[in-house]
């Protein structure tokens, strides 16, 4: 029931036959199924949510919400700390702006300041609030820790550090998020879909020939791809030197701009549950999935690229003509995922069931991450009978 690529083959993908829809449509549906996936699967789970950059000197903060929770990311002695955006004397939220510089983080409402433990430090009029035990009323803090320019977020106080969570890729992402890198785009953008819609989209390249045929163009072949699938999530890689169009001749004038060796090859990784991390040309991003109810998700997107050696004159040219190119490219292809996950979600909603419900060989990684949903959620009560799961984990046969 399973295929491995051999050098010189003729097939990358692992599966033989198609695969079965795992999961129902009540799981893109459903609030309580929604609940589950957050205490099983997302809470736990490390969440790429910035870029160093954002954050560009001490003091720097940026603030977002997730799953219900506002948060804010704070610059302190080069180190990103992470705290609830609330003040604990009466609950306002302690910044309203996306954006901004403090030396100490102050309550807007009255005034109360904290440091980078999130002790307070400062509380006007602090004899009316006599006795006050130290640390009584500290913020509320969760686990930040940066891989090269990106910064993932933890709201669980256990679990595995970072380096754990990303694995053998930790050093990979290091190299490919460098600081000479250039931040070409930051993108929160909502998406009337659920949020396993979005990743089960990223993990497959079969929607691309009708979906974005000015931007990527015709599903690669498969002899181009190959599938890697682990417990932790998956992976392809698709191998494009042989293409001769004028995409690839572009591609290999920005690295000359650039004084770059050119490397053919896409490169997509899925940590799963919601964070996917990807290398191609030029150019590296991470996508960040966010739930925000069974029918609305938010995109947390950011790509950086190359721009070319600090200090050379050409370098700023390039900063603007290969960054508006990206943030032209990543905007197109955003749109034209959005509104075909929008009709996604609308099917998924219909009173009567569809027929069918099957999952190509092209779109084993979509599989995959459903039996991992399933597993995790439901502990495997909803798959299929085993002999119709011809799929590989860490070289068995499930």
């Amino acid at each position: 029931m399973e295929r491995k690529h051999c050098p010189g083959g003729d097939a990358m993908f692992l599966s033989t036959q198609h695969h079965p829809q795992i999961l129902s449509r009540d799981c893109y549906t459903s609030e309580e199924v929604l609940q589950k996936e957050l205490d099983a699967v997302l809470l736990p789970a490390w969440h790429a949510v910035a870029l160093k950059s954002e954050l560009p000197q001490n003091g720097s903060y940026v603030t977002f919400e997730i799953y219900g929770r506002p948060i804010i990311l704070w610059r302190y002695d080069d180190q990103v700390h992470c705290f609830l955006n609330v003040c604990s004397h009466r609950y306002s939220k302690l910044r309203s702006d996306s954006c901004g510089t403090c030396e100490r983080l102050r309550c807007q409402y009255h005034g109360w300041q904290f440091d980078e433990t999130g002790n307070v430090r400062k509380i006007p009029d602090a004899k009316s609030f006599r006795p006050l035990k130290q640390g009584m009323l500290g913020l509320k803090k969760y686990r930040a820790e940066a891989c090269g320019e990106l910064i993932f977020i933890n709201l669980s106080d256990e679990g595995p550090s970072l380096q754990e969570f990303l694995g053998d890729t930790f050093t990979t992402y290091q190299e490919w998020f460098s600081p000479e890198m250039h931040t070409a785009a930051v993108l929160n953008r909502p998406i009337q879909a659920n949020w396993k819609c979005l990743v089960e989209n990223a993990l497959e390249t079969y929607h691309t020939t009708e979906v974005h045929p000015k931007t990527f163009g015709d599903s690669p072949s498969e002899e181009d791809c190959e599938h890697k699938l682990d417990e932790w999530g998956s992976s392809l890689k698709v191998d494009f030197s042989e293409e001769k169009s004028f995409r690839a001749s572009l591609d290999k004038f920005g690295h000359w701009l650039v004084g770059r060796e050119r490397t053919p090859e896409y490169h997509h990784i899925a940590h799963y549950p919601n964070v996917m991390i990807a290398h191609l040309s030029l150019y590296r991003w991470v996508e960040c999935v966010i739930p925000v109810t069974p029918h609305q998700s938010i995109s947390v997107v950011r790509l950086m690229c190359h721009v070319g050696q600090k200090g050379k004159l050409r370098r700023l040219w390039n900063r603007y003509l290969i960054s508006r190119w990206a943030n032209d490219f990543l905007f197109q292809v955003g749109e034209e995922d959005a509104q075909v996950m929008t009709q996604v979600q609308q099917g998924l909603h219909s009173v009567d069931q569809p027929l069918g419900g099957l999952i190509s060989t092209r779109e084993e990684r979509v599989y995959h991450f459903q039996n991992y949903i399933d597993r995790a959620v439901n502990n495997g009560h909803g798959q299929p009978p085993r002999d119709t799961i011809p799929i590989s984990y860490k070289g068995r046969t499930s």
